[in-house]
């Protein structure tokens, strides 16, 4: 995001009539450029038996500026505590939310909405907070909090006379005292911006902040303790340099770290101990001359045997995904292909998946013509199969103006039955979320996509929503959103990693509460035949964000009784673990209480 600019008027009138297929491409100034390419062929629009549908009433089209588009697809969340997460988009100057297929509120912005909002608890009264960047070229800039309904909090938005605020803001309790902090980024021009860490009041998080840095803030922050020295660390980037600040805005030893063959733009960090030694290791990639993908230590220094280089040294815009499979913690990212002049895709490896000692997984390199420029990696089983799935838009489209979702299995076999899906418009810089949001028990998949027309006529968002026409379980998605959480942190914590443990086989527990649904009180009692120790954790149902730990310790035989109560309005899953790390999961309704 060096400069504000149009984007780069390249129309698909004037591309050669015989082309079926063309790639996009966005740059770092968000100019989007289009190309023909050669493409195997495939129906158009696709008319197989086993094409899955989209809801009906789906998709929904919505004006879009011609020269913005959307990044980092929707937010799910269950804004109203009824168990059905909603859908929570910006839409040019719209915020716009749907709930089980339905328009719910329609919100009006100043200035553009380009990535998700992000949501949260952010003053512990068990209500849901949203909070909505805006900017774009020649548009005023904003910062919004709002409650679940759309409605400013007093003093809100921020204006900061009019700068562009750029990427999604960040939700974070830098100073654990129960209220989370809003992390985001200013771009003033493009020589100098600020980064700035406010309360929920409006106010300085503390007379430091905000940072001047020089450049243009590029990428959303990720905050964390990252030397584990009991205080939280910011992560933020320009465009050429990547910086660690403490909370007064002090810069971390080691830091800043500059590589003049690199640059960042979108690239959003993620956080994680790897190597188990209580420090967070920074896991993400460039773009430049010398392109990479990156893991550094606490201090700035390279990590293992990383970095990775970019194949033919292709621009990427990846933010990563990160998840255990058979045992091991993966890394993902993604690539775009480098085309001939002929529209040859040439080297078709375009989504990676490493260990962290930097060795690639059996069965990936995936190939696939074009490559991700950018968009969401979700991870997830939609097919009811042992392993799990990756799920992912595409930079490429048919002359029919019919985008690609893909879904890719984890153990190399290839794309799944019913798969790519193809919505109407382009999916680059986006990707796809799971969740029950029509309320039916089936899983659904949703996606943005939009029309690129320069300025030929007007562009459109589209907001797609499939059946895939399986039961929705919570427990199947373990990778969903933009970086890995609706608060944006980055931060993977082993607690919220509750897909990475088996279902206990025929326990020696049997686990009962009661009063459920229950408002204010209720029990949990644990029946046990021999002596085990167990924790029960709580998790959002929707959202799978760890809420709280129960109980933890050495339970005896027979019977035992914990008290539940002062949980908040919603639907939670209940995880009983065993030291094997097999658990049990039971759902909990909390009613106004």
């Amino acid at each position: 995001m060096k400069e504000i600019v149009f984007l780069v008027v390249t129309c698909l009138a004037s591309l050669p009539s015989a082309a079926q297929y063309f790639q996009a491409s966005v740059n770092e100034k968000l100019e989007y450029t289009v190309h023909p390419i050669q493409y195997p062929s495939v129906a158009t629009p696709r008319q197989q038996t086993d094409e899955l549908q989209q809801v009906v009433g789906f998709p929904q089209a919505f004006p879009v500026s011609s020269n913005t588009k959307n990044f980092r697809n929707v937010t799910l969340e269950d804004i109203d505590f009824d168990g059905i997460p909603e859908i929570i988009f910006a839409a040019k100057d719209k915020l716009i939310a749907y709930s089980k297929g339905k328009l719910l509120w329609e919100k009006s912005l100043k200035g553009y909405g380009i990535y998700p909002p992000s949501v949260a608890d952010l003053n512990q009264d068990g209500k849901l907070e949203i909070v909505q960047a805006t900017g774009g070229p020649g548009q005023p800039g904003h910062i919004y909090l709002m409650d679940a309904q759309g409605n400013d909090w007093e003093g809100w938005p921020l204006n900061y006379e009019d700068h562009w605020i750029l990427t999604a803001p960040t939700l974070s309790d830098l100073d654990e005292d129960g209220n989370k902090e809003i992390i985001f980024l200013e771009r003033i021009n493009s020589m100098v911006g600020q980064i700035h860490a406010v309360r929920l009041d409006g106010s300085l998080f503390n007379n430091n902040w905000p940072i001047p840095v020089p450049g243009t803030p590029a990428v959303t922050p990720s905050v964390g303790d990252i030397d584990n020295d009991g205080e939280k660390e910011i992560i933020a980037y320009t465009t050429s340099t990547m910086y660690q600040f403490d909370l007064e805005g002090e810069l971390e030893p080691g830091w800043p770290v500059e590589n003049t063959d690199t640059r960042f733009s979108f690239q959003a960090p993620l956080l994680r101990d790897l190597d188990g030694d209580g420090d967070l290791e920074i896991i993400g990639a460039t773009h430049g001359d010398l392109p990479e993908y990156y893991i550094l230590q606490h201090d700035g220094t390279p990590y293992k045997n990383w970095p990775q280089f970019v194949p033919q040294m292709s621009w990427t815009f990846s933010s990563p995904s990160i998840v255990e499979h058979q045992g091991e913690t993966i890394i993902l990212m993604s690539r775009p292909h480098s085309v001939t002049a002929d529209g040859v895709c040439i080297n078709k490896d375009m989504l990676y998946a490493w260990n962290e000692a930097g060795e690639m997984v059996e069965g990936f390199p995936i190939e696939k013509i074009g490559g991700l420029e950018s968009g969401i990696i979700t991870v997830a089983d939609i097919d009811e199969t042992v392993d799990n799935e990756l799920i992912f838009g595409s930079n490429t489209i048919d002359d029919a103006g019919n985008g690609f979702i893909h879904a890719y299995k984890m153990d190399g076999s290839g794309e799944i039955k019913g798969f790519p899906l193809r919505p109407r418009g382009w999916t680059l810089s986006n990707g796809a979320a799971l969740g029950d949001v029509t309320g039916d028990g089936n899983l659904n998949l949703v996606a943005l996509s939009y029309t690129l027309n320069f300025g030929t006529a007007e562009d459109s968002l589209y907001l797609n929503v499939y059946d895939l026409e399986i039961n929705h379980l919570s427990d199947n998605i373990v990778w969903n959103t933009f970086k890995g959480s609706n608060t944006r942190e980055g931060v993977l914590p082993e607690e919220t990693a509750i897909t990475s443990v088996k279902p206990i086989v025929n326990p020696n527990i049997n686990v009962e509460i009661y009063p459920n649904p229950f408002a204010k009180k209720s029990q949990i009692q644990l029946n046990l035949s021999r002596s085990e120790f167990l924790t029960g954790e709580l998790f959002h149902a929707t959202t799978g964000q760890h809420q709280a730990t129960i109980f933890s310790g050495n339970f005896p035989t027979g019977q035992s009784i914990i008290l539940l109560e002062g949980i908040a309005k919603g639907f939670y899953i209940l995880r009983v673990t065993n030291n094997k790390k097999q658990y049990i999961n039971y759902k909990i309704s909390v009613l106004n209480n």
